[in-house]
This record gives C-alpha cells, sequence and structure tokens, in this order.
C-alpha cells in the first residue's frame, strides 16, 4: 500500500474510514460511456433472475439471454476466424474446442459440423441471422456472442470492439461450454470500467516470477486489463531510480511483458523518484526519461508519477527551492512541471503511452491549495491517481469521486488499497469487493485494486473487484465472492470447501468489520440455542452440524495442498496453520459440551485437557483468524463446561491446591475432583488416590477412590463437612486442577430475568418475557416456574420445567393485559426451587394513527448536532439514510414539537451504532416544564418502542443518560404514536 514508509502506515490507516455521503455521478472523460441494451431503460443492470436457466459467467455479462438450443460439437468442428482476428483469441478458442473433445478442426467452409464464426463479415452475418442485438453503441472491449441454427447448421458466431473485444468473448464463450456442448443463448456485454485490473503496490516481499505470470493468466481470465508494477520495496523504482534493472530481472519483466499481451494486459510501470530527484534539475528529468525509456524498451506501456512521500517544505537540492519556493503551491508546481516533461516525452517518443500522477494528497477531501495548483498546472494529457476519501476507505461514493474530479480537473485513476494488508500483517482480507457504487466504476477513468503480498490468496478478493469493474450496476458480492471460490478451486470439490473455511473466516475488513466467520455464524447460533432447549435430537443435530464445520477448518491444509499448483498454501501457510488449530479446538469443544450433555464426565474431561494446549497454541499464533468469533466461541465453550464441572464456582478449589476449607461446616451433596490422568499408566485406584471430607467430631472420612482417567464424582449424602481433600495411595501426589464442593443448603437453580420490565398493550396480544434458570447441582433440576400475577394481569409458564446440569435454560414467559384492565404497572412474582424474582409489567392503552413527528408543523430540535451534516430534522425527515447525531457526552438530548397536542402512547426510536443504554422519554405541554413519561435503563440499540401514557404531549424528548460508546448519541429516526381513545 503507498503510504510513504512503514512506520507511517498506522497514522495513515487511522484517517481511512471517513463518512461518506451517498450520491452518483455522471461520466467522467477518459470513462466508459455506458451502451443501451436494445429493448430495455438505458444503464438496466442485468437481473440475475434472467440467467437462472443459463451458465454462470464471470464477470457477469451486461446481457445474457437463453435463446435457442444448445450446439454439441462432437468430433469436427469448422473454426473461421476472420485474418484480422486477434491471435491470441483463435488460439483459445483453438485450445477450448480441443479440450471438449473435437478431433477435427476444419479453418474453411464448407467444412463439417458446428461452425464457429471469429470476427468479420461472417461472425457478423452469423449474428444477424442469430437475432443477436446489433452493435450500435458498443465500446472497446465490448463483444457479442450467439449460438443457435443458421442455415440448417449449428453455429457459435462471435464479434467484438477493438483490440480486445474477440479476447473478452472468448473468455465467454469458455464458460458456455460444458461436456462438449455450448449452451444456447445471446450475449451482448462490454466493461463498464474502460481500463480495470491490479496494483502490485505493497510494501512487503515482492511477488516473484510465478506469482506474476500467474496473476496475468488470471487477469486474462477475469477481464481486466491492467498491471501497475510498484512494489513497495523495490528500489530500482524508488531510491535507485535511475539504475537500470540487474539482466535478470529485465528478462523477467520481458518474460511478464509477453505473458501481458496475450492476456490483453496493459503492464504499467510506477516510479516514486521525488525522495532523491531535482525536481528542476534538467538533468535529473533526463534520467527519468530515460528510466522511461528502458521500461518501454520492456514492454510497459503506461507509467505513474508517484509523490505521495513528497514533503511541501523539503527538497533535495538548493536549486529546488530557489526555482519553486516552499508549501503546498510549490510543491504542487513541482510535480506538474515533471510530469509535464514525461508527458510531453512520451508524446513525441511513444504515442500512446499513458501517464498518470499519484499526488501528495492523495486522499484528502475537498479543494485545496496543493489540488488547486495541480490542477492549474498539470498537463492536460495527464490523469490523477486517489484512494478514496481516506487511504483505505470504508465506502466510495459517486458523489465523492466527482468532488475529487472537480478538485484536481483531470480524470481520475481510483486506486483502491483493498485487499492489501501490508498495514494489518496478521490478517488476510478475503472478503469480497463492498462499499463502492456502482458510479465510481463508471465515473473512473480506470480502477486498480491493490492486492496483497499473497498473490494467489489475493485472487478471491480481486476477482469480485473485476466482476464489480466489469459491470458495477449488475454486481451482487455474495454470488461472486462464491464465483471467486469456484474458480481457484478449480473444480475440486474438497479445496472449495476448505477454501470457503479459509476465505469465510478472513472475509472482515475495513470494508466490512462485520463479515467474518459469517457462513459459520448460523451453525454457532443454533449451537448455543439448542443447548438451552430440552430438545436432546436438536442438540445434537446442531452440535453434528457445527462439529462438521470445524472438521473441515481442520482438514484445510491438506484439502488445499494442490491448490493453484500449489502455491496458495505456502503463501498462507500461518493462517491456514491457525484455522487447522481453530477447527481442532473447535472440534474438542463441541464433543466437551456435548459429553457433558450426556452425562459423560469422564469424556468431556479428555476433551477440556486436549483442548488446553491447543488454546493456547491459537492465542501464540501471530495469525489472526476468524477475529471476534472463533475466539469468543472457545471461550464461551469453556465457561460453559467450567458451569457444568463446578469450577467456576467460589467455593471450588485452584489448581494444585488438593484441599478445600469451608468457612464452617455445610451439608454436601457431592464431591466433584478434576485432576490430571494416570498418564498411561497402569495402577491400581489405591494408588491412584481417593477422595475424602472432614467431618467436624469424627475426622477424614473417605468418598471413593480417583479415577485414573482424571475425572473423579463421589456422592457426599448430605454429609456436614468442613473440609474436602485429595490424599495419595502412597504413590505420586496426583496434580490437582480443581476440587468443587456442591452444597445441599444452597438453591437447587439460579433465576434471573431477561430483562426486569416488559410493557404490554391493553387488550392486545401476549407479550414475551422469559427468565433464565441454572442448574447448582451435579446434576439436572426438574420443578415448576410458579408466577403470582395480579388481578388484571394473565401469566402463562410451562407446567414442568427441566434445567440440564450446567446450562442456562431459558423459560419462555407470556404476559396478556386483558382489554378491561386499567393502565399502569403490575409486579409479578416468579419462582422456581426456592429463587424469587419480580416481574414489573407496564400495561399501556393500544395506540394507533400516522406517526405524529411526520405532520405537517411538526419540528424537531436538539441540545446539539455533531455538524450540519446531521441535524436534529434528520430524524424525522423519512430518509432511512440520514441521522441526527450529538457530539460527545452522556446528556444529550432530542426532541420533537408535534403539530398539535396529542395523548402519547408509543415512541419508536431506530438508534444508529452510537445508542443509549439509559435514557427517558419526556413529554412537554409548553416546552418548558418537563415530565418523565418512561425510563428505559438496559437500552440495546437497533428499533426499540417504548410504551407510556403521556396526556396533553405537545413536545416530546429523548434524553440521553448513558451511552453505549465512547461517542455521544445518533438516531435514524424517531416516529410518536397516540393512544386509541376509547380504547382502555
Amino acid at each position: 500500500m503507498r503510504l510513504g514508509a512503514r512506520r507511517r502506515t498506522a497514522a495513515a490507516v487511522a484517517v481511512a474510514v471517513i463518512g461518506g455521503l451517498l450520491g452518483g455521478a455522471g461520466t467522467a472523460h477518459g470513462a466508459t460511456a455506458q451502451p443501451q441494451e436494445p429493448g430495455s431503460p438505458a444503464g438496466t443492470a442485468q437481473d440475475p433472475k434472467d440467467t437462472a436457466a443459463t451458465p454462470s459467467v464471470w464477470p457477469r455479462p451486461q446481457s445474457l439471454r437463453a435463446r435457442g438450443e444448445a450446439v454439441r460439437l462432437g468430433d469436427e468442428v469448422t473454426l473461421v476466424a476472420d485474418p484480422s482476428a486477434d491471435p491470441y483469441a483463435v488460439e483459445l478458442v483453438e485450445e477450448l474446442l480441443r479440450e471438449s473433445g473435437v478431433r477435427t478442426l476444419h479453418t474453411r467452409l464448407p467444412g463439417r459440423g458446428p461452425v464457429v464464426h471469429l470476427g468479420g463479415g461472417d461472425a457478423l452475418s452469423a449474428l444477424r441471422a442469430l437475432r443477436a442485438p446489433e452493435r450500435t453503441d458498443l465500446p472497446s472491449g465490448g463483444y457479442r456472442l450467439a449460438v443457435g441454427r443458421v442455415a440448417d447448421r449449428d453455429t457459435v458466431a462471435l464479434d467484438g470492439v477493438g483490440e480486445d473485444g474477440l479476447f473478452h468473448g472468448v473468455q465467454t464463450l469458455r464458460q458456455l461450454v460444458d461436456g462438449g456442448t455450448v449452451a444456447g443463448v445471446v450475449v451482448r456485454d462490454w466493461p463498464g470500467t474502460a481500463v480495470r485490473g491490479t496494483t502490485e503496490g505493497f510494501y512487503g516481499r515482492p511477488w516473484d516470477r510465478e506469482q506474476r505470470l500467474a496473476q496475468l493468466d488470471f487477469m486474462g481470465r477475469t477481464k481486466q486489463n491492467r498491471y501497475l508494477y510498484a512494489p513497495g520495496d523495490d528500489p530500482f523504482r524508488q531510491t535507485r531510480w535511475r539504475d537500470p534493472y540487474p539482466a535478470a530481472q529485465r528478462a523477467e519483466l520481458r518474460e511478464l511483458a509477453e505473458r501481458a499481451r496475450r492476456n490483453h494486459v496493459t503492464l504499467a510501470w510506477a516510479v516514486a523518484p521525488a525522495q532523491s530527484m531535482c525536481l528542476a534539475d534538467e538533468a535529473d528529468v533526463k534520467a527519468l526519461t530515460r528510466k522511461v525509456d528502458a521500461m518501454w524498451a520492456l514492454g510497459f506501456r503506461a507509467f505513474q508519477l508517484q509523490f505521495q512521500d513528497v514533503s511541501y517544505s523539503e527538497w533535495h537540492c538548493s536549486k529546488d527551492a530557489d526555482t519553486f519556493g516552499s508549501g503546498p503551491r510549490a510543491a504542487a508546481e513541482a510535480h506538474a512541471r515533471v510530469a509535464g516533461e514525461v508527458a510531453r516525452h512520451l508524446a513525441e517518443r511513444h504515442p500512446g503511452a499513458e501517464l498518470s500522477v499519484m499526488p501528495t494528497e492523495f486522499y484528502q477531501e475537498g479543494t485545496t491549495d496543493y489540488r488547486r495548483a495541480l490542477a492549474d498546472r498539470l498537463d492536460g494529457t495527464v490523469r490523477v491517481a486517489w484512494t478514496g476519501v481516506g487511504v483505505v476507505p470504508r465506502t466510495i461514493t459517486g458523489r465523492e469521486l466527482a468532488g475529487a474530479r472537480d478538485a484536481f480537473g483531470h480524470p481520475l485513476v481510483t486506486m483502491d488499497n483493498y485487499p492489501v494488508n501490508d498495514y494489518a500483517q496478521d490478517r488476510l482480507f478475503l472478503g469480497p469487493y463492498t462499499g463502492r457504487e456502482p458510479a465510481v466504476a463508471t465515473g473512473s477513468a480506470a480502477l486498480l485494486a491493490n492486492a496483497m503480498e499473497q498473490a494467489t490468496a489475493s485472487r478471491v478478493p480481486l476477482f469480485t473487484a473485476a466482476d464489480y469493474a466489469w459491470n458495477p450496476k449488475g454486481y451482487r458480492p455474495e454470488q461472486s465472492w462464491q464465483a471467486a471460490l469456484d474458480d481457484l478451486a478449480g473444480g475440486d470439490a474438497g479445496a472449495r470447501e476448505a477454501l470457503r473455511a479459509l476465505a469465510g473466516n478472513d472475509a472482515s475488513s475495513i470494508l466490512d468489520p462485520d463479515d467474518e466467520s459469517a457462513y459459520l455464524r448460523p451453525l454457532l447460533d443454533e449451537f448455543w440455542r439448542s443447548r438451552t432447549t430440552a430438545d436432546t435430537g436438536a442438540r445434537d443435530r446442531a452440535a453434528a452440524a457445527l462439529r462438521a464445520a470445524f472438521t473441515v477448518m481442520r482438514r484445510a491444509p491438506e484439502r488445499l495442498a494442490g491448490t493453484a499448483d500449489g502455491r496458495l498454501v505456502p503463501e498462507v501457510r500461518p493462517w491456514l496453520d491457525q484455522l487447522a488449530r481453530y477447527g481442532k479446538a473447535g472440534e474438542l469443544a463441541v464433543d466437551m459440551l456435548q459429553a457433558q450433555g450426556r452425562g459423560d464426565g469422564e469424556a468431556a474431561w479428555r476433551a477440556s485437557l486436549a483442548l488446553e494446549p491447543l488454546r493456547t497454541d491459537v492465542a501464540a499464533s501471530r495469525a489472526t483468524v476468524g477475529k471476534g468469533v472463533l475466539t469468543p466461541f472457545l471461550d464461551r465453550a469453556v465457561k460453559e463446561s467450567r458451569a457444568w464441572t463446578g469450577a467456576d464456582q467460589a467455593s471450588a478449589g485452584r489448581p494444585g491446591q488438593d484441599v478445600v476449607r469451608l468457612a464452617r461446616p455445610r451439608p454436601l451433596t457431592a464431591v466433584t475432583a478434576m485432576t490430571a490422568p494416570a498418564n498411561g499408566s497402569p495402577r491400581s485406584a489405591e494408588s491412584a488416590g481417593r477422595l475424602e471430607v472432614h467431618v467436624p467430631g469424627e475426622g477424614w472420612r473417605r468418598l471413593g477412590p480417583l479415577s485414573a482417567g482424571g475425572w473423579t464424582q463421589a456422592d457426599a449424602a448430605g454429609l456436614r463437612v468442613d473440609a474436602v481433600r485429595v490424599t495419595t495411595g502412597g504413590g505420586d501426589s496426583p496434580a490437582v486442577r480443581s476440587l468443587v464442593p456442591w452444597f445441599a443448603d444452597e438453591p437447587a437453580a439460579g433465576l434471573d430475568l431477561v430483562r426486569e420490565t416488559t410493557s404490554a398493550e391493553i387488550g392486545g396480544g401476549p407479550q414475551r418475557a422469559d427468565v433464565r434458570l441454572t442448574a447448582q447441582r451435579p446434576g439436572e433440576v426438574r420443578g415448576t416456574l410458579t408466577a403470582k400475577a395480579p388481578a388484571g394481569i394473565k401469566v402463562t409458564v410451562p407446567k414442568q420445567t427441566t434445567v440440564p446440569r450446567g446450562v442456562r435454560t431459558t423459560v419462555p414467559v407470556e404476559v396478556t393485559v386483558p382489554k378491561d384492565t386499567p393502565a399502569g404497572e403490575y409486579r409479578v412474582p416468579l419462582s422456581f426451587a426456592g429463587q424469587e424474582r419480580t416481574l414489573t409489567v407496564r400495561a399501556f392503552p393500544p395506540t394507533g394513527g400516522g406517526d405524529l413527528t411526520r405532520e405537517a408543523g411538526a419540528t424537531a430540535s436538539s441540545s446539539g448536532d455533531e455538524t450540519t451534516d446531521f441535524p436534529a430534522a434528520a430524524a424525522i425527515d423519512g430518509d432511512t439514510g440520514t441521522r441526527w447525531s450529538s457530539p460527545a457526552g452522556p446528556s444529550a438530548w432530542w426532541q420533537v414539537e408535534l403539530a398539535r397536542p396529542a395523548r402519547v402512547g408509543q415512541v419508536t426510536l431506530h438508534w444508529q451504532d452510537a445508542y443509549a443504554t439509559r435514557y427517558r422519554i419526556q413529554v412537554s405541554a409548553d416546552g418548558k416544564v418537563w415530565r418523565t413519561a418512561a425510563t428505559v435503563t438496559d437500552g440495546r440499540g437497533g428499533r426499540e418502542s417504548v410504551r407510556m401514557d403521556a396526556q396533553g404531549a405537545r413536545f416530546v424528548r429523548v434524553q440521553g443518560d448513558e451511552r453505549a460508546t465512547e461517542f455521544g448519541y445518533s438516531l435514524f429516526s424517531v416516529e410518536a404514536y397516540a393512544v386509541v381513545e376509547g380504547g382502555e
């Protein structure tokens, strides 16, 4: 990633996420004008539903429709290529036909078998006969393809526009052939972005020869046409820019250029000379143009001058200071001068070569002195590179692109710093390309995605970026991502499954922080949910599904060994090993909890012991995988396991503590001891040790022998004791991990309310108000949950409840308020196994009608707005994309003056991420004297409805009391609804 120096990376990324405005941008000079599909509105994206019966093609075509019968190729095919047809495209078709079983290939009509027309008049005539839409306004790179019968002969016709169109069409044809049959379709397709491709621009070990060649082949398959060579640690394009590349490297670059030509990719070279160049010196400028000439001779056809590392006030020669002065305008003038000299040189010596400039201000927003000066002085043929607003922006909008284009006054090259990971070297970024509006692609002169050091792994996100750039309006990130996995797996089902696990657990990034382990999270949720129910079948099914997913993770290294000719695994070894560790740990965690669910303490303890070193290894690894998902799962599994064993109890002994003394004699139901296993050596029960309790007045009494496997639980039969211990039988003392006394004089189960207060509408349906029960015995607890409902409140609970050992069980409680119940608060005591909690039921009259805040005349205000972009009025404007935000602080408020006084019965809040955990809804008749209509003490964000019965309310205020984040409060919307009069 082009940030100047490694030590500056963190600081640069600190400004990466900058909020953007939604918006579009018109087509820029140098961008691709979008043709109109005949019979469709201009710019209509292909509807994926239309292609349900056709093969998947990537990048997604602008228009692909099933039409007519498929063509069976057979043993003989006639391939008619126009003399002007691209030889590389023709060669690809010949190779495709032979791979599809064609044995004899005729090259002249009449020939035999189906006929394939590539370009020229014959292809145009066949396309017309097959009713393909006319070529009309297809841009360069576009193509038309049709399959069917012409003059009673099976026919495939393909014609392209410009130097690349036919080649692009062949890449589509390649995906339409399956089992020797070409799908019957008509395709009219074109690139949504004129220049699309990849930057090798990261800091770290540059790609090697094989990686670059493979990348170019991948780019050809995915219809990318620009490769920018800009390795961060290549001295011959930075400090040693004057020096020629060594002979061996020059040979590799020539080979790279030849492979690029075969794949219709333009090779570009970036140079960052300013750290060691006198910009005003003619000799240095000539040295730079000589280096450009040398790179042209090697096969590079586009160039970029990079000035992002340059200081406004530090020059590398006194002549620069004398010529340009100092400050942003001086720097811009110097950069424009050098770029102008190079542009003129290219125009004279290498017509058609492209030049772009990466300016010093490449990620800022708006117009500045530097940008104005650069726009005024930069040669009109030169393009300007930018990264969006921020070095690694979460989103890039069309409005931001238009603003940058206006500021620079030149066509923009969007150099997107995704999936590059040199600023987060513990991560792989394998999620799809997201957060970029279609207008960014169509409005950019070029769109380049900056790759990771891991070249092969980069293909997953780069595949999706190529798909977006080709057809931004038809882009579907998830579908594209799945196709990327298919492409890299190469048809190997086992590798495909393993890739999904690797990429799925390395999917989150600044672009989408919440995308990590998205495929796995539903399995995790169902696993935990099933453990709170009495349905053993559901528990077993959920456990089996989750364990299978962990098995795929564990086996991923072996399944991916041959992927991409064996290049993938060495690149991602740290992450793959970490994934496998998580997979094995996940299997053990599931086995541990399942064994506990069956009451098999011995098996659960074995799994627990095996899990410990794996968790240590996971924590020690520098590779981050499954961020925020996998480690929390293991932590929760261990926590629940400790609850089952009792090791989490305050009275449990610490590791190594073989005697637990009680503060007073207490009756015990059982004692659990967890010790180190006997390491496989046979020993008698006596030598393994024994479990004893101390009975006051009697001394130590034996409960039973220790198990050689390390898990021992002995019945204490209600004995009153003041100590328990593990003692040896004469051999080595067993290593005690935990010693747990289970007491008979405390409640058999714990009881907690999910929420202490619930609101119910008078005459409305039942409201769910659950309780959570936790067994506090070394076995399941059975009993009855009782509810003492006051008059006017109906409470329904299960007739019988079973709480499994060590598991927090959620028990449903339904509350109904009959029609004639007065409004007010009612207290409902709930009890189970000697524990009692009180549920507060707030009964409110029904509400109805429209949103009072949207009535004409309603106005919003606040204690303060964060900026003018987030005004109080945004919370009642009906636009889900706008919001109100307060400055940082806990006591901010937002309020609305209604158009008329009302009896307010419900206020619905839609919070942004910055929500309130505690707040009040206040009302006022005059905006001066306020009363609290409702208090919320457990706000959870999202969409919250607060009930009340506030008569005569002209003003409604949301008064914040405690924040969930370090920021202020932020609301997308506030709605208010009136009580239905006579509804009580």
